[in-house]
């Protein structure tokens, strides 16, 4: 199966992650560790009624479980969150640099590293000033004949 075809037999559940901005931010900031309500109040800028539906949601999903008070990733939860993570972080990583993406022969990168653009997200691009790149490579060539001994 292609991720086409596993997408249209699991959308209602991964559609829902997507198109709900609450579930997304809760899985998202589970990720980092379990967070009480407070906590996740404060980070969603939600209020109780709005976040209690859609934990109950990822409970029955069963991605993430409740125990004295704090919520916290299942195992699979970990696996969903860092997907997800993932996902967005490739985003970002492309639309930061959609300049350099747009311009460039990607067919040559292994599939593999291609998965790990995201792991880019915190790079930058560097531009040829319009220097001649063997400047450095003469002047040093310059100094060995000009220098009196080595």
């Amino acid at each position: 199966m292609n991720g086409f075809e596993i997408y249209k037999k699991m959308d209602d559940d991964v559609q829902a992650i997507y198109r709900s901005r609450l579930l997304t931010e809760i899985l998202l900031s589970l990720n980092e560790g379990s967070k009480k309500l407070f906590q996740l109040r404060e980070i969603t800028e939600s209020t109780s009624q709005a976040l209690i539906p859609k934990l109950r949601k990822l409970e029955a999903d069963h991605l993430i479980e409740t125990k004295e008070h704090e919520y916290f990733l299942t195992s699979a939860g970990k696996i969903v969150a860092s997907g997800i993570a993932d996902s967005f972080v490739t985003f970002w990583t492309i639309n930061k640099f959609k300049h350099f993406w747009l311009r460039h022969y990607l067919e040559g990168i292994p599939s593999p590293l291609l998965k790990e653009i995201g792991c880019l997200y915190e790079s930058e691009v560097l531009k040829d000033k319009g220097m001649k790149i063997l400047n450095v490579y003469n002047n040093q060539l310059k100094m060995l004949k000009e220098a009196d001994h080595i």
